[in-house]
């Protein structure tokens, strides 16, 4: 079987295309984290603003709810608050929440609650701010940039360990109101649990995130044409080519690439700072 990690990122991958997964789940993410990318693992590098570069962010548009329940395989049922609990070894008839079996192995069900998008704005200015820092020899090529986060109010994300595994959440919800599966996110506690490989709940998450770097391909010109970096010999520096910071400038996509889902890395176990 995967382990909970893979099952995750393969579930998340095309709903959330273009966009890493963090992982451990409580990991903080935030736009201007530098990471540092070693041996399949990233680590945390600081921020930019550490390094001299200042970012303007603005607001995206994320839905407000995300839900994913691996096509249904994830089958849910759901009880009201003051409901019938006949059928549910768990829940008392005062609780609000639902049931939940497993259909297939390795399978995913996602639910996260008030999300919110926070991005980099001027793209050409970070664009040009990793050239100068690069020739400058503050950066390098196994740093990566946090450009965009999705942060959740809160958050479910349960995973099967095998075919036939299951749960139940309690859930805070009003008296008589019916449940949808975006409500699993709220207040929610796992209270019975068999087979499962992943149980996470969370408040103030940052479940989702964009990196950049330099890009290879621009690298690697930039050595065949200037060589070594050369930042300065002597007493005076030598100032960062102008073609540089014009292909910065009119083309950032040439200079700075996003990292791909098939290039995710997660953190290592405890905080990543």
């Amino acid at each position: 079987m995967a382990d909970s990690y893979e099952v995750y990122a393969r579930a998340m991958r095309d709903p959330w295309r273009g966009w890493w997964v963090t992982w451990p789940l409580s990991t903080a993410v935030r736009v201007g984290h530098v990471l540092g990318l070693t041996a399949g693992v990233v680590r945390s590098a600081g921020t930019l603003s550490e390094r001299g570069i200042d970012v303007r962010c603005e607001a995206g548009s994320p839905p407000s709810e995300f839900t994913y329940d691996a096509n249904g395989s994830a089958v849910v049922r759901f009880k009201a608050a003051g409901g019938s609990a006949q059928g549910f070894s768990a829940l008392a008839e005062a609780d609000a929440g639902a049931s939940i079996e497993f259909h297939r192995d390795s399978t995913a069900l996602v639910v996260f609650h008030g999300l919110t998008q926070t991005g980099v704005s001027d793209t050409v200015g970070l664009a040009g701010a990793l050239v100068r820092r690069y020739w400058a020899g503050g950066w390098d090529d196994g740093l990566l940039a946090v450009t965009d986060v999705v942060a959740a109010r809160s958050g479910t994300v349960l995973a099967a360990a095998r075919h036939g595994a299951s749960a139940e959440l309690r859930v805070s919800a009003t008296l008589g109101a019916p449940l949808r599966l975006a409500d699993l996110a709220t207040d929610a506690a796992v209270v019975r649990r068999s087979f499962l490989g992943l149980e996470w709940v969370g408040r103030d998450v940052t479940p989702f995130y964009r990196v950049v770097r330099l890009r290879k391909s621009w690298l690697g010109r930039l050595r065949e044409d200037y060589g070594p970096r050369a930042p300065g010999r002597g007493a005076a520096p030598v100032p960062v080519p102008p073609l540089l910071l014009e292909q910065a400038h009119d083309d950032p996509d040439l200079v700075v690439e996003t990292m791909s889902a098939a290039e995710q890395a997660p953190f290592p176990p405890g905080p990543a700072g």
